[in-house]
C-alpha cells in the first residue's frame, strides 16, 4: 500500500515540476500572479470581479451524475446523460420519435447533468485561478472537493466518455453530436493546472484525474461517436478538435496532440471557410450569426493551445487564400452590431463567447481586435476577469516594447 502510494506520489511530483498550461503560459501567468501581489492598478478592477465570482462558486457544488438520474433510461448510474437541444415531440405522431426545429431550445429535455457539468467546470476554473492568483487557500480547497466528487471519488465519478450526451426520443440514446457537451472541460483543465500550482491538489487526486482524462482523450479518439464528430465537418468538428489538443496537453499525449493540430491545418480550418472568410454550414443554420462566432471561438482556442506548444497555426492559409484573420475581418463588423447581420437568426445574438477577439488579437498580434474586445459590453465571469489580466498584460509588455 505504501509502495503504491509512493509510487503515485514520484508520478505525480515529476507531473507537477512541469505542470502543462494548455492556454495560459507560465511567461504570462507568474507576472500576472506578482502584478497582483504588488497590487498594480491595471490588475485591481479583473481582480475585485475574480474573487467576487469566486466568493459565489465556493459555496456552490459538489456536483455528480449520479445525483439524479433520466428516467425510463437504462444506463450506469456514473454515465453522463442529456438530450439533443432542438429536438420536439412530433404533433402529427404523438409519442413517436422527435422531429427537428433548428435554433429552437426544447425546455422540457433533460438538462440535469449538462447543467452541472456546465456549473462543475465554472467552479473548478473560478477557484482553481483564484486560488493561485490570489493565493487563497479557501479557493484552491474547494476546487479540490469537487474536482475528487466529479472525477475521482468511486460513488459519484462520472464515467470518461460522452456516449448518452444530446440524445433525442425516438431516435437513439446518444450520439457524436453530444461530444459537443464536452468542450467545457476545457476550462476545467486550465483551472486544474492553477490548482496544481497552489500545492493544494492532493497527489492521488492529481494521479486519478489525470488518468479520468486518458481515458476520455482515449474515447474521444477511438470511439464511433468520437469518430463521427471530428468528421462532422462544421463547428462540430471544430470543438472536437480543440477538446482533443486542450486534454492531450493536459495528459501531456504529444502525439494526440501533435495529431489535433494536423487536422485543424488539413482539415477543419481549410475545409469550412471561403475566400471572404464565411463558414457556410454555420450560415445555413438559423442562428447563423451565433454559430458562425461559436465556430470561429473553437478555432481561436485550438490556436492558443497550439502556440504554448510551440506550434504557429495562427497563419494557417487555405488554398482559397483566406486567414485567420479574414474570418475575425468578416465578422468583426457583426460582432460589434449584430443587427447589421442579414441572414438568419432567429435569437438574440449572446456575446458570452467573444474574448476569442482578445486571444486572436494577441495571437495574431492585431491591436485592433484587443481593442474591439475592450470595447464591447460582455458578461461577467471569471474566464472573461482572466481574460482581462492577460489582456491588460499584453498590452503593458507592448507599451514597454515601444518606449
Amino acid at each position: 500500500m505504501r509502495t503504491g502510494f509512493l509510487f503515485i506520489s514520484v508520478v505525480v511530483c515529476i507531473h507537477a515540476a512541469d505542470i502543462p498550461r494548455t492556454l495560459v503560459s507560465v511567461d504570462e501567468a507568474d507576472p500576472i500572479h506578482s502584478a497582483i501581489i504588488r497590487k498594480e492598478a491595471w490588475t485591481l478592477d479583473p481582480v475585485r470581479k475574480l474573487r467576487a465570482e469566486a466568493e459565489r462558486r465556493v459555496k456552490e457544488g459538489p456536483w455528480t451524475v449520479t445525483a439524479e438520474r433520466p428516467k425510463d433510461v437504462d444506463l450506469d448510474p456514473h454515465d453522463y446523460y442529456s438530450e439533443a437541444p432542438y429536438w420536439w415531440p412530433d404533433p402529427a405522431n404523438p409519442g413517436g420519435p422527435y422531429i427537428r426545429k433548428d435554433g429552437q431550445t426544447n425546455p422540457n429535455r433533460f438538462v440535469t447533468h449538462k447543467n452541472a457539468l456546465n456549473a462543475m467546470t465554472e467552479a473548478v476554473f473560478t477557484l482553481g485561478a483564484a486560488g493561485y492568483l490570489l493565493d487563497e487557500p479557501r479557493y484552491a480547497q474547494r476546487a479540490s472537493r469537487i474536482v475528487r466528487v466529479w472525477f475521482v471519488d468511486p460513488r459519484t465519478r462520472m464515467n470518461p466518455n460522452l456516449d448518452y450526451s444530446q440524445a433525442i426520443q425516438g431516435r437513439n440514446n446518444g450520439r457524436g453530436a453530444g461530444i459537443i457537451d464536452g468542450r467545457v472541460f476545457i476550462r476545467a483543465v486550465q483551472g486544474m493546472e492553477f490548482l496544481a500550482q497552489t500545492g493544494l491538489w492532493d497527489a492521488r487526486d492529481q494521479f486519478a484525474v489525470r488518468k479520468w482524462f486518458e481515458e476520455y482523450l482515449h474515447w474521444l479518439t477511438t470511439s464511433e461517436n468520437g469518430r463521427d464528430e471530428k468528421y462532422a465537418g462544421n463547428n462540430h468538428s471544430s470543438w472536437w478538435t480543440a477538446q482533443v489538443a486542450a486534454v492531450a496537453s493536459f495528459v501531456g499525449d504529444r502525439k494526440e496532440m501533435q495529431a489535433a493540430f494536423a487536422f485543424y491545418r488539413d482539415h477543419i480550418f481549410t475545409r469550412q471557410i471561403r475566400a471572404d472568410g464565411s463558414a457556410p454550414r454555420e450560415e445555413a443554420r438559423t442562428r447563423s450569426l451565433w454559430y458562425s462566432a461559436f465556430n470561429l471561438e473553437a478555432f481561436v482556442l485550438t490556436c492558443r493551445i497550439a502556440q504554448l506548444q510551440g506550434v504557429d497555426l495562427w497563419s494557417v492559409r487555405a488554398k482559397n487564400g483566406a486567414t485567420l484573420g479574414t474570418v475575425v475581418d468578416y465578422l468583426e463588423p457583426f460582432l460589434s452590431d449584430p443587427r447589421k447581420w442579414n441572414k438568419e437568426q432567429i435569437s438574440e445574438f449572446s456575446n458570452d463567447g467573444l474574448y476569442f477577439l482578445a486571444f486572436a488579437g494577441m495571437g495574431l498580434n492585431r491591436p485592433a481586435n484587443v481593442a474591439l474586445y475592450r470595447k464591447l459590453e460582455k458578461p461577467e465571469g471569471a474566464w472573461l476577469s482572466l481574460t482581462d489580466l492577460m489582456v491588460a498584460r499584453w498590452e503593458n509588455a507592448a507599451h514597454q516594447t515601444r518606449h
